[in-house]
């Protein structure tokens, strides 16, 4: 005997709804935590103009115009501002980056990862020495903080040309973890040594 469709209540139905949207917003957060910081290619923001335009998926689309809002609304809610800075990284926004790392910096103390995530906007929008202070300002939470040594070195040996900044910066990394590698896998005491060497 077949059974007979199950109807669900307006009630159910909202609650089931509730229910995805926080499973969703959960996943996402826990998502944008576990997000590393991207490394800028070598070539520096030369390189990056060059690039094709990304194509943000609709649901980050979605999300960024909901932070936008949200923004609008509750312009001191420092959180949603570091979310949207970090939505406007991911899909390679560097100047809105920059701007709502800014927002959320004028609101109060940030982490050194917020510090280093607009150091490496900074660079791909070609301001160097903001990159610089960014990287500075991380490094004074967190004077071993791995992305920032390793990005500030990046910008003082690739945009700075500041060789011996650059060495002294990764020795730095390298002696805060003899591991510590390059995105493409080089460890970070070799590059050491090749900068000695040339």
């Amino acid at each position: 005997m077949a059974e007979a469709a199950r109807t669900f209540s307006k009630g159910e139905l909202m609650g089931a709804v509730a229910a995805a949207l926080a499973v969703g917003f959960f996943v996402g957060s826990m998502v944008m935590e576990m997000r590393q910081p991207a490394q800028m290619p070598t070539g520096g923001p030369a390189a990056m103009q060059n690039a094709a335009p990304v194509e943000i998926p609709a649901d980050l689309a979605a999300h960024i115009r909901e932070l936008e809002g949200a923004t609008l609304q509750r312009p001191a809610d420092q959180a949603a501002w570091v979310e949207l800075g970090n939505l406007y990284f991911d899909t390679h926004q560097p100047q809105r980056s920059v701007g709502a790392y800014l927002k959320a910096v004028a609101l109060g103390p940030v982490s050194a990862d917020v510090w280093t995530d607009l150091g490496i906007m900074h660079r791909e929008s070609g301001a160097t020495q903001k990159a610089l202070e960014s990287f500075d300002a991380a490094l004074k939470l967190d004077p071993r903080h791995e992305n920032a040594l390793y990005n500030k070195g990046v910008v003082q040996l690739h945009d700075a040309k500041d060789r011996a900044g650059a060495l002294a910066t990764w020795e730095k990394l390298a002696a805060a973890n003899p591991q510590a590698k390059n995105p493409d896998g080089r460890l970070v005491r070799d590059m050491v040594a090749d900068l000695k060497k040339s």
